[in-house]
Order: structure tokens, then C-alpha cells, then sequence
């Protein structure tokens, strides 16, 4: 029997990331000093990320816990713990640029993207491999089935 092959779009690490690239550019486009723009763009941004943590959270590290309870452990408790810290900052920065405070709006999103950066990297580089590899082709389909269909 011919083993099937992996198509990009069956690989959480290509849809994760890509996400990741769509988000970082929402941020990129905010201009913290023009008020309310700023405020409605990080919200923008807000919105996808947070949409992107629940994903992580609700669909795929379970998934990937049930095949490698190590994981859940390790790896991903420490992605969930940076989930709160990058939620903290994106929270704080948002009540900023409510509040017109720019510059503290800017103190918030520095903090967080110091986390955010590393944090990506980690997800690219390991987490989101061991996914690809740790799960069948059929539970990627269905991982990605339920994040595209926002059913957890």
C-alpha cells in the first residue's frame, strides 16, 4: 500500500505560522499615535491572536497531549503560562490606547513582543514540528477541520 502524501495545507506547522505572519503584520500596522485608528487596529490584532491562543489551547495541544503526554508537561505548559503573560500585554496595551496613552500602549506591546518573539520561535522551531510529526495525516485533518470551523 503506497504510504499518502503530506500536502502543505495538512501540516499544522504551515497554518500556524502562516497565522503568525497575519497577525504580526496586524500589529506592524497599528500607529500607536493615531487615537482611536490605533485603538481599533490593536483590537484587530487582539482578536487574532487571541483567536490563535484559543486554537493552541482548546484544540491543538490537547490533541498533541493525548498522543504525547510528555509534551503537555514540558513544552506546552510553558506555552500556555506565555499564553498569560502575551494576554497581560496585549490587555494592558489596549486599555493604553483606550485611555489615549500612547507611550504606555508602547511599554505594553514592547513587553509582550519580547515574550511573543521568543515564543513564536519556540512554536516554529520545535512545538509545531512534534505536532506534524506526533499526529497522524487523519488527526491533522481533523485538528485543522475544527480550528477552521471554530469548533473545539
Amino acid at each position: 500500500m503506497e504510504k499518502q502524501q503530506d500536502e502543505p495545507q495538512d501540516r499544522v506547522s504551515e497554518f500556524f505560522e502562516r497565522d503568525h505572519r497575519e497577525i504580526d503584520a496586524l500589529l506592524a500596522d497599528v500607529a500607536f499615535d493615531s487615537g482611536r485608528e490605533a485603538a481599533a487596529k490593536f483590537a484587530e490584532f487582539d482578536a487574532r491572536l487571541e483567536r490563535h491562543i484559543r486554537w493552541e489551547e482548546s484544540i491543538l495541544f490537547p490533541a498533541v497531549a493525548r498522543n504525547a503526554p510528555d509534551l503537555a508537561m514540558g513544552p506546552i505548559r510553558v506555552m500556555s503560562m506565555e499564553h498569560e503573560l502575551i494576554r497581560e500585554g496585549k490587555t494592558g496595551a489596549l486599555a493604553a490606547l483606550n485611555a489615549c496613552d500612547a507611550k504606555r500602549a508602547r511599554q505594553f506591546v514592547e513587553a509582550m513582543e519580547r515574550v511573543l518573539r521568543d515564543h513564536n520561535f519556540k512554536e516554529e522551531q520545535f512545538l509545531y514540528p512534534a505536532c506534524d510529526n506526533l499526529l497522524s495525516m487523519e488527526e491533522r485533518r481533523i485538528v485543522l477541520q475544527q480550528v477552521r470551523s471554530g469548533t473545539a
